[in-house]
């Protein structure tokens, strides 16, 4: 089957998905009473379920090149990743700008959460690689096949910010201390991890079967 490759990134589809983005993080701050930090770092981890939540039903379902953008998922994966990189990095700064000060030696030193908070930073600088390369120019200067293995790396980036976000759910003495159990959210990040795995499971069964 040939890949769709989503490098179009049209204005309107950019507002859409910004729009929403924001305005979920404004209901996750106001209706749900979180803080700044953690509202973004939710819509981030959504928009990267969505984004590649696409290859798997791609692979499912063929995409046709007459399908409508507004109603074929492929035609979004390029909105989707930019704007999980672009509220992952919100996320960053309302969370370094809190309790953590800026102060590297609290961010990542010893205190139960140091190598989740870099495991997130990587997957972050990670994502920023792959935005800055969501677009048919970076195409064009590196190569399609270069172009794939540097994006192939979205599901390293996934599992990463997966492991970040469990952790503090999870395992957190902050979290655990300050603000009791794990929420709706933890469950539901397993939930979305395992969607994922499952879907990918069933596109390699049916490319398997279909060869």
């Amino acid at each position: 089957m040939k890949k769709v490759v989503d490098t179009q990134n049209t204005l309107a589809q950019h507002l859409i998905v910004g729009t929403s983005s924001i305005a979920l993080a404004l209901a996750f701050k106001y209706l749900m009473d979180l803080s700044w930090s953690v509202s973004f770092a939710r819509v981030s981890f959504i928009l990267l379920f969505l984004t590649l939540l696409v290859s798997p039903l791609m692979r499912i379902k063929k995409p046709s090149k007459a399908s409508n953008p507004l109603k074929s998922p492929w035609f979004w994966r390029g909105e989707l990743g930019i704007w999980f990189v672009v509220t992952g990095v919100i996320h960053f700064f309302f969370a370094m700008s809190g309790h953590i000060a800026w102060d590297l030696s609290v961010a990542f030193g010893p205190g139960g959460y140091g190598l989740a908070n870099l495991m997130g930073v990587v997957a972050l600088a990670w994502g920023i690689m792959l935005a800055c390369t969501s677009c048919r120019k970076a195409i064009c200067s590196i190569g399609i096949k270069s172009w794939k293995w540097l994006h192939s790396f979205t599901y390293v980036v996934f599992y990463l910010i997966s492991f970040h976000v469990v952790y503090f759910q999870f395992l957190s003495e902050y979290r655990l201390k300050n603000l009791g159990m794990p929420d709706w959210f933890g469950y539901a990040a397993i939930a979305m991890v395992i969607l994922l795995v499952v879907l990918q499971f069933i596109a390699f069964i049916k490319a398997v079967v279909e060869k």
